[in-house]
């Protein structure tokens, strides 16, 4: 008797402990804050003043003009489109992100011609989606940013498009960084470079899948930095060079297409980069960087200090040619090459002149899904982005004070999951904590409370 009575006893600690856990561990609802001339706000400012961490502020359609800093993790999003913020004071950012988690989607952001459309002020976890900036110095500024995302946004127009100083581990995917003309001390007076993308010492960032031509300079600009990833991006007709590498070493650059880009007869106004003249695809100045299965299309130029770079796959590739599955080391494509195929492999016989030894013969594009010999997965980024498919599972996930916990979402696996611990309790084991229990579970423990003591109180 005096055994079974000390298995209530802790049987009833643990539920207590439990119901406990319940009250910290369940998250408060977030609310929907409206701003607009029928919401419940007037300005956004308001309604992030006003806003709780987690919130959602809803924009309507309409004009409005501020300068916001936002400090919390909120979601601000436009209603519809038409959404437009411009900045009040030209030479303060439209929107400063100073905390983490902060998500933008889907507004249009104009006017800081001195600042930025967003500034990401050395925040972490923020997401700046579906938006459009024009005629700001930055259409988006990652100042010291890291693990965020710049993704399916208009920044075209703008001195620069993604402006990136001490920024790392970030992922600019989908956007059109097009037009940039500089921001010197007026907006495009052509004293400052115009690049679609700009990287200044950051490095571990992502830039996939982007629209990066027609810049008053470059493309994409990396100088002091190394390991980025530089791949599936379109880079054409940029007035000076398609892609700078300056100071910056072993990064990955695949699945671009580099075309047309400088001014023949026109001198460079950025050296080091030789020839001083002509239409320059990459200017390297750094070591090490791995340059393949790129496309360099009406590039008279296709790179310079090519010797510098690793201009092939290094590991043998799988591929499909002509419908005939191949394997072999994969350089580039140069759309000037006057070498032979004579096996059929689709890699030149000869090496490029620029020191390529496995030059494509045609487009990276015709070679089917290119993947490491061996590996059963395609090469990153080959393909578009896209949704992973979420992999079903009797487990969700709830975000709560930076822990990942598991949230139970089916009436079994409650039940299940509530009784797993048991005969760990009464055989005198430790109780597993470290999940989310919802307000449902909590009754069920309450009710099992309220029995045990009826149990203990009236049969033991």
């Amino acid at each position: 008797m005096q055994h079974l009575k000390s298995c209530f006893s802790r049987l009833l600690l643990a539920l207590v402990l439990l119901i406990l856990l319940a009250s910290v561990a369940a998250p408060a609802t977030a609310a929907s804050l409206t701003v607009g001339t029928s919401g419940q706000f007037k300005t956004i400012a308001e309604a992030v003043n006003a806003a709780h961490p987690g919130d959602t502020i809803m924009v309507d359609p309409g004009n409005y003009a501020e300068n916001i800093v936002i400090d919390k993790p909120l979601t601000i999003q436009s209603q519809g489109s038409g959404s437009t913020v411009t900045a009040a004071d030209p030479s303060k950012d439209v929107l400063q992100l100073q905390g983490a988690g902060i998500h933008i989607e889907g507004l249009t952001l104009v006017g800081a011609s001195g600042a930025a459309g967003v500034h990401v002020n050395h925040a972490t976890g923020c997401t700046v989606a579906g938006v459009t900036a024009h005629d700001n110095a930055r259409a988006v500024y990652l100042d010291g940013a890291s693990n965020c995302e710049v993704r399916d946004s208009n920044l075209a127009n703008n001195g620069y498009g993604a402006y990136c100083d001490g920024a790392s581990h970030n992922i600019i995917s989908g956007n059109v960084a097009t037009g940039e003309r500089g921001a010197g001390k007026a907006l495009g007076d052509g004293k400052a470079l115009g690049d679609g993308i700009y990287i200044f010492n950051g490095n571990g960032n992502t830039v996939t899948h982007n629209d990066l031509s027609a810049n008053h300079i470059f493309g994409i600009s990396l100088f002091r930095s190394p390991d980025n990833t530089i791949s599936s991006n379109t880079i054409r007709s940029n007035e000076q060079i398609g892609v700078r590498l300056f100071e910056s070493d072993n990064n990955i650059l695949t699945f671009n297409t580099i075309s047309g880009n400088g001014q023949p007869g026109k001198e460079l106004d950025f050296p080091p980069a030789a020839p001083s003249f002509g239409q320059l695809g990459i200017a390297l100045i750094a070591n090490g960087n791995q340059i393949y299965l790129n496309n360099f299309v009406n590039q008279s130029i296709p790179m310079t200090n090519a010797q510098a770079a690793i201009l092939d796959s290094s590991q043998k590739m799988a591929y499909t040619y002509n419908n005939a599955p191949q394997t072999g080391q994969m350089g580039n494509y140069y759309s000037d090459y006057k070498g032979s195929d004579a096996n059929g492999d689709g890699i030149g016989m000869t090496a490029s002149i620029y020191g390529d030894k496995y030059p494509l013969v045609r487009p990276f594009e015709d070679y089917g899904t290119i993947s490491v010999a061996g590996a059963a997965t395609a090469l990153p980024f080959q393909t578009s982005t896209g949704q992973n498919e979420r992999t079903t599972s009797i487990f969700g996930t709830q975000n709560i004070r930076g822990i990942l916990l598991p949230v139970l979402e089916t009436w079994d696996t409650v039940i299940g999951f509530l009784l797993a611990p048991f005969p760990f309790i009464l055989l005198g084991g430790v109780l597993p904590l470290g999940f989310e229990i919802g307000g449902a579970i909590t009754v069920l423990l309450a009710a099992f409370v309220l029995l045990g003591v009826v149990i203990k109180k009236y049969y033991l």
